[in-house]
């Protein structure tokens, strides 16, 4: 097992574990592969990702960031349903930790379901705290899709006394302009 870039012929299982694994409010409506491949490069380098491999053609998880002055910011972080409970979220958290830093930031659903508790403990489990200071309603993706009330989590050194704070995030995920 290794971890290795997110490339172009990953796209297709990306994809589908991601869409499966995401709900449709929180996740970029990508057409296909190759709308996958124009968005990485248009984005030039500030949006990367990497998998975790089986060793085989597919991989068992990935995880996508952009990279800020001050953080980095997981975008999406998902490991295949049937490969859970066996350490690899831990292993890539740990990954991008000591290959990209430790100042980390993520939006969590509430703690409203068991998955999402389930979640959340496992990120505090990892060195995340639960920024309840900040309200936190992720901008929606696309015009056809509403804003989703979440939680922010962070791991290292990340400031963030209030949301002027995530412009740049906001800014570059979000495309969001106004009010920051």
């Amino acid at each position: 097992m290794e971890f290795r870039e997110l490339t172009v012929k990953d796209y297709p299982a990306f994809l589908k574990l991601y869409n499966e694994t995401f709900p449709v409010e929180e996740r970029r409506l990508y057409k296909s592969a190759e709308h996958v491949a124009d968005f990485v490069k248009m984005k030039g380098g500030k949006f990367a990702g990497f998998v975790y491999d089986d060793g085989g053609d597919d991989f068992l998880g990935f995880l996508t960031y952009w990279k800020f002055e001050n953080y980095i910011y997981i975008e999406h972080f998902a490991v295949d349903p049937a490969h859970r409970s066996k350490n690899i979220g831990r292993s890539m958290l740990r990954h991008l930790f000591e290959t990209v830093g430790e100042n980390v930031l993520i939006e969590v659903e509430k703690p409203t379901t068991e998955e999402a508790r389930r979640r959340i403990s496992f990120y505090e489990k990892n060195g995340f705290k639960i920024r309840e200071d900040i309200n936190y309603v992720q901008p929606p993706y696309s015009a056809e899709q509403t804003g989703v009330e979440m939680l922010l989590m962070t791991h290292g050194d990340v400031v963030l006394r209030d949301t002027r704070d995530l412009r740049e995030m906001l800014t570059e995920v979000y495309n969001v302009n106004e009010g920051v």
